[in-house]
């Protein structure tokens, strides 16, 4: 039987099922909307597929026990955001990358490119084509515009498979999710169900117009095998990003502002004692020498404002903040004992992130679980922390640790402590390492339903 013959009998069942179940088979009008649809999607990839490239990353680390030099080779993907041939991807798909190629989603050929700047803080990178020529550009769109339930659409080089695009929709806005230290969080994080799998990141998440509104970042997936259970997260293109965006294309480390606070959101109980009826962020605490401790800013007071921009939430507060030069001198709204008084504030700088001594030796990332993403990813557990990447040769692998794998504690059930954050955990990988004598760390983790123990060994200094 024929292509053409198995389509029209499936045709006649489907008619036949519809009928069945006491459904109207799809009129004209239906299949035409449908067909509209279709061609919507065609006119998306036409417009953005060539924009996409894939990128090949190579380097060495050190990370072996012995002490030796391991090679990596890594893959993800890019959109091209200048027709001169610069490509915004990920952070962690050009780190540490001795040797960078890039190919065109219509060509076989490898070309050379390097890496400009990098911003680990949002985990964007900018690289530029080395070889010269007029290259095809995504257009930047604006993430702020999008709501809960708009068309999204992801492209890239999913385990190697160039120019692939998957359909979904912005399944949240405003995600925020932990750095691998805990020191910083990805904030205003799009979570799309568009299937976004390894070798994703880096690349486009668009609108059905073909504006690029994020760069695909990292998926949650419940197993030790990676790949989209529909819980993907995209870095957004907006006010705030493409700030970094043009710092980094300059070629220039993006200069945050600090203020030197630490802050949460208010719930119920906080604004009925505090007497806030919307909006700001309570004041937890002070650093000591900071931009908000020389000013007079106190702990439990509340921000309401930032140069007259009222705030909605810590989200908010925290890229108004970002984007303010170091130095430049703002004015902070707070609302003490119940009155509200102005600040002014010489803005401080944000120190880089700080690289936990052990996390790019032993190759994997974790991060906190949350009982929302316990009960998303169906985790057995709400405790420990869940692995997020493990690099290809590194100890970790060597210890056979996977994603997906939860660490419930460093040490054995009967020595050691439990850890909760990736903050707790990489704290104790620390002090377990560096105890005297150490040959390496104990760790507790649970697969599925088992639970049983891996060492990591330590890697030489």
């Amino acid at each position: 039987m024929t292509l053409h013959q198995q389509l029209s009998v499936m045709g006649v069942l489907l008619v036949a099922l519809l009928a069945g179940a006491g459904l109207a088979a799809p009129t004209d009008a239906a299949t035409q909307a449908l067909e509209q649809t279709q061609l919507a999607f065609r006119a998306v990839h036409a417009k953005v597929a060539p924009a996409i490239v894939s990128i090949s990353a190579r380097g060495v680390e050190a990370a072996s026990p012995l002490g030796r030099q391991r090679p990596f080779r890594s893959s993800g993907s890019g959109v091209i955001i200048r027709t001169e041939g610069i490509v915004l991807t990920n952070s962690h798909v050009v780190a540490n990358a001795t040797r960078l190629t890039v190919r065109l989603s219509d060509s076989e050929k490898e070309l050379p490119a390097e890496v400009i700047q990098t911003d680990p803080r949002t985990d964007l990178a900018v690289v530029r084509i080395t070889e010269q020529g007029e290259y095809p550009v995504a257009t930047l769109g604006d993430a702020a515009t999008v709501k809960e339930g708009d068309w999204a659409i992801a492209f890239g080089s999913p385990f190697g498979l160039s120019s692939t695009m998957t359909v979904g929709i912005i399944s949240a806005t405003n995600r925020r999710i932990p750095s691998p230290t805990d020191e910083f969080a990805y904030r205003d994080l799009l979570q799309t169900d568009a299937a976004i799998n390894p070798g994703n990141s880096g690349g486009a998440l668009v609108n059905v117009r073909g504006e690029l509104i994020g760069i695909n970042f990292m998926i949650f997936s419940p197993s030790s095998e990676p790949g989209s259970v529909g819980i993907g997260f995209a870095i957004p293109i907006n006010a705030f990003t493409k700030q970094v965006i043009e710092a980094l294309v300059s070629g220039k480390a993006f200069e945050r502002g600090q203020l030197g606070v630490r802050i949460a959101d208010l719930d119920a109980t906080l604004r009925e004692e505090y007497g806030v009826k919307a909006g700001g962020v309570f004041v937890h605490e002070v650093s000591p020498g900071s931009a908000a401790e020389k000013a007079g800013i106190l702990a439990e007071d509340i921000i309401v404002a930032v140069n007259g921009t009222t705030i909605s939430d810590s989200n908010q507060f925290v890229r108004l903040i970002e984007a303010t030069k170091p130095g430049a001198t703002v004015t902070v709204t707070v609302m003490r004992n119940k009155k509200t008084q102005d600040v002014m504030v010489t803005m401080g700088a944000a120190d880089a992130p700080r690289t936990n001594s052990y996390a790019a030796k032993l190759g994997l990332t974790v991060t906190g679980i949350t009982p929302e993403m316990a009960a998303q990813l169906r985790l057995p557990v709400t405790r420990g922390v869940v692995i997020t990447n493990v690099a290809a040769g590194s100890v970790a692998e060597e210890a056979d640790l996977r994603r997906g794998d939860i660490i419930l504690r460093i040490g054995t059930a009967f020595q050691g402590v439990e850890v909760t954050t990736p903050e707790e955990f990489w704290a104790a990988v620390d002090t377990a390492m560096n105890a005297r004598g150490s040959l390496g760390v104990v760790m507790q983790v649970r697969r599925g339903a088992r639970v049983f123990i891996r060492t990591l060994a330590k890697p030489a200094e």
